[in-house]
């Protein structure tokens, strides 16, 4: 008898960065219209089913403090940031128990639930799915449990997009409508441009 039960989906929030182009201040706790730019990714996955678990992978315990109310978000801390993305990839993963693992950065402020449902809705075991607007690829993306090996243990400066030039048989990109969704953070520049002119 065949199962109607989704598969698990883990959702792992990647929150470690070191943000350089902000300068000395942590983006992820630079207030963006009225919240803490990370509490929009916080708030948009905690309302959503992720039967395989919510992990938010933070360096800083004011960044980890953002889902102290959030109860269904486990924080994960990163003692080794200076490794690079591929220490919260492990982290997350290993943390997680899923059939797929679905990475979310955290300074994308009008990503939409929309989105994310659009990327779920496409998975299939042994795929790697990544949203595309109008062809270009963005986050957050996919991976099927068939890649936990490789997710686990990427090389010194490799992120899981190298897992998508790996494997080019198994990527699944799904068109989005919301031009905005991608749009992240990265600086006092975008910062300003995007919390003046455009509206959530």
């Amino acid at each position: 008898m065949q199962s109607n039960v989704a598969p698990p989906v883990a959702a792992i929030l990647m929150a470690s960065g070191f943000s350089e182009r902000f300068g000395p201040r942590n983006k992820l706790l630079v207030p963006f219209r009225g919240k803490p730019l990370a509490r929009y990714t916080l708030e948009l996955v905690a309302e959503m089913n992720f039967f395989g678990g919510i992990y938010l992978v933070a360096a800083s315990c004011d960044v980890a403090a953002l889902a102290a109310d959030l109860n269904a978000v486990t924080v994960l801390k990163n003692t080794a940031p200076e490794k690079g993305l591929r220490e919260s990839v492990r982290l997350g993963v290993e943390a997680a128990r899923a059939e797929f693992y679905l990475f979310f950065p955290c300074d994308q402020p009008f990503l939409d639930a929309g989105t994310v449902k659009s990327v779920l809705n496409a998975r299939q075991h042994g795929c790697i799915v990544e949203p595309r607007y109008n062809g270009k690829p963005g986050n957050p993306c996919l991976f099927s449990a068939m890649f936990r090996k490789e997710l686990l243990s990427l090389a010194e400066g490799e992120t899981p997009k190298h897992l998508k030039t790996r494997h080019p048989e198994a990527l699944r990109g799904v068109e989005i409508s919301n031009p905005l969704a991608f749009k992240d953070i990265d600086d006092e520049k975008t910062h300003s441009h995007f919390s003046q002119r455009y509206s959530l």
